[in-house]
């Protein structure tokens, strides 16, 4: 009896061992793929095949570990995925090699977030690589504006395009090998230079800076770590000037300000917010300020953009008109995440995505406003970055809330008790 208790204890810990080895491969696979894509600009320095590789590597460890541990997906996510894709193949409303893309970054979010809400460590594991690169990004950024706009720190100049859905880019750096790149920009008779890190545009690197603000409470559970870690994230927000950054929260830390230590409902702090912000809209719109942004450029292109919503049939306008079709048609590429959703695939799948972000940030009602506002001006959606930061959220509100579960001890065996919260968890009693 004694024998048999032993070999299932080492059996125990064998496949403990076995699940946290390639949980961890997974969590700094997950990483790797996601500064090898956009908006990195890493992506312009790694050929395609490679990055194929590491995307399709991640993927093949998601499924497998899944599969093998049985860790629960919410499957029923898949089916509206797999209908949709395959309505769009079968009407030849597009082809698979550009819809293929979508379909794997769909698939892995539900992947990451079934991985993450079943084993905690590798959560954690996520949450510690992000805080670590974030405090990288921070620091060199602003040692990057500090330097540059005093001269004290040598940057020398770094030109190079890109290529988005067949739209050619070109970007202009002032670049430091270990300190990231900055865009020289004029602002109201002044020059300067804006941090950018190691993404490919300011606006792309300030909503990861706001991402974690609003998610620090989550990840962080030290008040005071916390607090010097949303500090920091703002401090660099600023450095690099996005208008779309400040207006959002200056609008949020004055309706906190506001409505702090009040009992409001929802409804009441939404209503605050939209007033506030379009106040504050309205007050940018009177002033210079706001033709010397890129804003005005965004806005002048929504036009044109509607102009393919209104050529579209009754089919195109339900599953889209095909990945790239701004790129062939208007020779531009898409500033808004939800336009780009709505003409290039269609009405169903804009539902289908506002389901999901929904959904997965239901549990912040403030991180769920800056994604809805935030892509009205840049187009994440498809990012790993992105996905693996919202999975990481989502997983950890998750487990929050499972935190109350009391364990319950197995029937016919009085030793072993599983905690719900966590099943890939056993204890066992001396």
């Amino acid at each position: 009896m004694r024998e048999q208790v032993a070999m299932k204890r080492v059996d125990l810990l064998s496949y403990k061992m076995a699940t946290l080895s390639l949980g961890m491969l997974t969590a700094w696979m997950l990483f790797v793929y996601a500064l090898s894509y956009h908006p990195f600009i890493t992506e312009s320095y790694l050929p395609v095949p490679i990055r194929i590789g590491i995307e399709g590597f991640v993927l093949y460890l998601l499924v497998m570990i899944n599969i093998r541990y049985q860790y629960l997906v919410d499957v029923i996510w898949f089916i509206p995925i797999i209908m949709i894709f395959g309505c769009v193949l079968l009407l030849e409303m597009d082809t698979f090699v550009k819809l293929i893309s979508s379909f794997n970054k769909l698939v892995l979010l539900i992947l990451a977030i079934g991985l993450l809400i079943r084993n905690r460590r590798v959560l954690n594991t996520c949450i510690k690589i992000w805080i670590l690169l974030s405090y990288f990004l921070c620091v060199a950024a602003i040692l990057a504006f500090v330097g540059y706009n005093t001269g004290i720190i040598p940057f020398s100049p770094l030109d190079f395009g890109e290529s988005i859905n067949g739209v050619p880019g070109s970007y202009y750096y002032m670049h430091n090998a270990i300190l990231g790149n900055l865009r020289s920009r004029q602002l109201l008779g002044l020059e300067f230079g804006r941090a950018t890190g190691f993404m490919y545009e300011e606006i792309f690197f300030s909503f990861f800076l706001g991402f974690n603000i609003l998610v620090a409470r989550d990840w962080i559970d030290d008040p005071k770590k916390r607090k010097r870690f949303v500090r920091l994230n703002l401090i660099t927000g600023i450095t690099a000037f996005s208008t779309t950054f400040f207006l959002f929260f200056s609008l949020y830390f004055l309706v906190k300000k506001i409505l702090g230590g009040k009992k409001m409902t929802i409804g009441v702090k939404t209503f605050a917010f939209l007033f506030l912000g379009v106040l504050s809209i309205g007050l940018i719109l009177s002033s210079n300020y706001f033709g010397q942004t890129s804003a005005s450029v965004r806005l002048d292109r929504m036009n044109m953009y509607f102009s393919i919503i209104e050529n579209s049939t009754w089919l195109t306008l339900l599953l889209g008109n095909g990945v790239g079709i701004a790129g062939v048609k208007l020779g531009i590429g898409f500033d808004s995440g939800w336009i780009a959703i709505l003409v290039e695939r269609g009405v169903i799948m804009l539902v289908f995505m506002v389901s999901l972000v929904v959904k997965c940030t239901k549990h912040n009602r403030w991180l769920m406003f800056y994604i809805f506002y935030f892509n009205f001006a840049l187009d994440v959606f498809w990012y790993p970055l992105f996905l693996l930061l919202i999975a990481m959220s989502y997983a950890c509100s998750n487990h929050k809330r499972k935190q109350s579960v009391v364990p319950s001890c197995l029937p016919g065996s009085p030793t072993t008790c599983v905690f719900s919260a966590y099943p890939e968890t056993t204890v066992t009693s001396a």
